[in-house]
């Protein structure tokens, strides 16, 4: 009967050590389980920060296409808009041709002036409008300082493009026609972009020759 009693007994215990332990290794796995789970998503988390940081810190520059559409914007003519400035002042001498991009709109701005005054007027090159007009009287030195541009004798402004884009990489952007007071010279200064920086081509006007070529680092190379 003792040996009964004690058979019992140490198989009761037997039960009771190998529940112990099973209940202690589920435990053991439910805890591995949960660590794994928290370091994946902790890596997770921190993966999805760094790739937002990694976009939010990435600058795309502006692409040669960007630039081509916006030239697309220009509906007017040179001549369109000289006619527009005419109507505008009526037989008044060219001294300078600028088309530029004011915000995502290109606009001529054309000067010209008399024995008297010098005139200033804004054409929009899409729509033709005229945005600003201004007289303002010249002073002494003035009056001998100006010089008309002979616009028959000048390259256009697509031939200025072509030649600056065969000598620099990018699309033309912004275009300058001007007078030298100095040599009595005109040139073009062609403002060209690759999209990631601008460089400044000046070109005899007349000969076709590049003159400089400045680029947005401030450093010039003559040619």
């Amino acid at each position: 009967m003792k040996l009964i009693k004690l058979a019992s007994s140490i198989a009761l215990g037997t039960a009771l050590l190998t529940g112990t332990v099973a209940c202690s290794n589920n435990h053991s796995d439910d805890d591995a389980k949960t660590t794994q789970k928290s370091t994946t998503k902790n890596s997770s988390e921190k993966s999805s920060e760094s790739s937002k940081s990694s976009t939010s810190e990435k600058v795309t520059p502006v692409e040669e296409d960007t630039i081509k559409t916006d030239a697309k914007k220009i509906k007017l003519t040179q001549q369109e808009a000289l006619d527009k400035f005419n109507g505008q002042f009526k037989n008044k001498h060219i001294k300078s041709i600028d088309l530029k991009l004011e915000g995502n709109q290109y606009v001529y701005e054309i000067d010209g002036f008399d024995s008297t005054h010098e005139y200033t007027a804004e054409v929009n090159a899409e729509t033709g409008q005229i945005s600003r007009a201004r007289s303002e009287k010249l002073d002494m030195d003035d009056k001998n300082e100006q010089k008309a541009l002979n616009l028959n004798s000048v390259i256009s402004r697509d031939e200025a493009s072509k030649i600056v884009e065969k000598h620099v990489k990018g699309a033309s952007q912004e275009w300058h026609l001007e007078m030298d007071d100095d040599n009595g010279k005109a040139y073009w200064d062609v403002e060209v972009s690759d999209g990631s920086k601008v460089t400044e081509v000046k070109i005899d006007a007349h000969s076709r020759a590049v003159v400089t070529t400045d680029h947005d680092d401030n450093d010039s190379n003559d040619d």
